[in-house]
């Protein structure tokens, strides 16, 4: 059962005992304390990186932020070059500055020597 006793009426009915008034004020007093540092507890906890000086790394549950989408329109093509473009390739010269040779002296799958 609860009772919505107001506080003039908890001081009358608590008058006849001192002690039971000291309690009764002590529970008050305790109250509003209690209540005052949930109020900074939750303030604090309301901060974030967006409205006070606080890194973002301290930020709670933070959501990721999506990937932003393109507003480019597809143009249904494939990427990379088209067909009918003709390439860019470096052609041979006549008299190249230097000349490397490269010969293989064993075979590269069953290792036998090529000589």
């Amino acid at each position: 059962m609860i009772f919505h006793l107001k506080r003039e009426e908890i001081l009358a009915f608590c008058a006849s005992n001192p002690e039971v008034l000291a309690y009764v004020l002590s529970l008050e007093s305790q109250i509003k304390e209690l209540t005052e540092r949930l109020q900074t507890l939750e303030a604090r906890l309301n901060q974030n990186s967006r409205n006070s000086s606080r890194p973002p790394s301290t930020d709670f549950f933070v959501k990721e932020k999506p990937n932003p989408k393109s507003l480019r329109k597809k143009s249904g093509r494939k990427p990379g070059g088209q067909e009918g473009h003709q390439g860019a390739t470096l052609e041979m010269t006549n008299n190249p500055d230097s000349i490397i040779e490269h010969s293989l002296s064993c075979c590269e799958e069953c290792g036998r020597t090529l000589e």
